[in-house]
C-alpha cells in the first residue's frame, strides 16, 4: 500500500536523523541559547520573564530553521551520493513515495525537536517560578509550521540542485519571507510601475514567513500577544493551513522534478 511505503521511508528517515551527529550539535546550541535567556533575564530590570520567553522563542525558531535547512538540502543528495537510492528504487516503491516519505520523516523529526525545546523552555519558566504565557503553545505551533515550510523549500531545491545551492536558495527565500511585510509596503509605495510589479510578484511567490514570526509589529497590533493572555481566534489555524498548503505544493513540485531526474 502507498501509505505503508511512505511510513516505512519516513521511519527510516527518522532513524537516520537521530543518528546524525550534526543535528545533535545544532540542537545543543539551541538548548544553550535557551539557558542564555535565563542569564540575560537576570540582568534585566523587572523584565526577566519577558526576556526568557523572547530569547527562548527566538532560539527555538532560529535553530529549528537551521536544522530544517541543513537536513533538508541533504535529504535526497545523501541517497544519491551513497548510491542507496538505486537499491531503494529497485524495490516496489515509486519516486513520489520516496520523496514524500523522506519529507514526512524529516518533518516528524523537526516537530519532535521543536516540542523538546518548548518543553525545556516551559520547565525553565516553572523552575524560576514564572508564569507560562497562555499564548506560548500557539507560538510554538507557528514555529513548527514554519519549520515544515522550510523543509518543503529545502526538499524542493534539493530535487534539482546541489546541497550548497539548495541551502543558498532556501536561506534566501527564508530571509525574503521573514521580510514579506516590508516588501509588501515597498510594493505599495512603488505603485503600478515595473519595480512595484516585480515586488508584488516576489511577495506572491515567496512564502509569507512573517506570519510565523513570534514577535513584531503585527502582534503588537492585536493579532497575537505572547506576553498577554490570549491569541487572536483563528490566527493559528489560518497560518497552519497556509503553511501546510504551501509546503504541500513544494513537495508536489519536488516530486514532479525528481520523477524526471536522471539519477543513474
Amino acid at each position: 500500500m502507498p501509505v505503508g511505503v511512505i511510513v516505512a521511508v519516513a521511519r527510516n528517515t527518522w532513524k537516520e536523523a537521530v543518528r546524525d551527529r550534526l543535528l545533535f550539535g545544532i540542537l545543543f546550541f539551541g538548548v544553550a541559547m535557551l539557558f542564555s535567556g535565563l542569564v540575560l533575564g537576570e540582568m534585566s530590570m523587572y523584565e526577566e520573564r519577558r526576556v526568557v520567553v523572547d530569547v527562548g522563542l527566538a532560539g527555538i525558531s532560529l535553530f529549528s530553521v537551521v536544522i530544517a535547512t541543513v537536513a533538508g538540502v541533504n535529504l535526497l543528495y545523501k541517497e544519491m551520493e551513497r548510491k542507496t537510492l538505486f537499491t531503494v528504487l529497485s524495490k516496489p516503491i515509486s519516486r513520489w513515495q520516496f520523496v514524500v516519505g523522506k519529507f514526512a520523516g524529516l518533518a516528524a523529526t523537526i516537530l519532535v525537536v521543536v516540542t523538546l525545546m518548548a518543553v525545556l523552555l516551559v520547565l525553565m519558566l516553572l523552575v524560576r517560578g514564572m508564569k507560562v504565557p497562555d499564548a506560548l503553545a500557539g507560538f510554538v505551533a507557528l514555529i513548527a509550521v514554519e519549520s515544515v515550510v522550510i523543509i518543503g523549500l529545502a526538499v524542493f531545491f534539493s530535487s534539482f540542485a546541489t546541497p550548497f545551492m539548495s541551502g543558498v536558495f532556501t536561506i534566501g527565500l527564508f530571509l525574503i519571507g521573514r521580510n514579506a511585510d516590508v516588501l509588501a509596503e515597498m510594493a505599495a509605495k512603488r505603485g503600478a510601475g515595473a519595480a512595484g510589479r516585480l515586488m508584488d510578484a516576489i511577495v506572491a511567490v515567496t512564502p509569507n514567513l512573517y506570519l510565523f514570526y513570534p514577535s513584531g509589529r503585527m502582534f503588537e497590533e492585536g493579532y497575537v500577544s505572547i506576553h498577554g493572555s490570549a491569541m487572536a481566534p483563528g490566527y493559528v489555524g489560518y497560518a497552519t493551513v497556509y503553511g501546510l498548503a504551501y509546503a504541500a505544493c513544494l513537495v508536489l513540485a519536488a516530486v514532479a522534478i525528481f520523477r524526471r531526474r536522471d539519477v543513474v
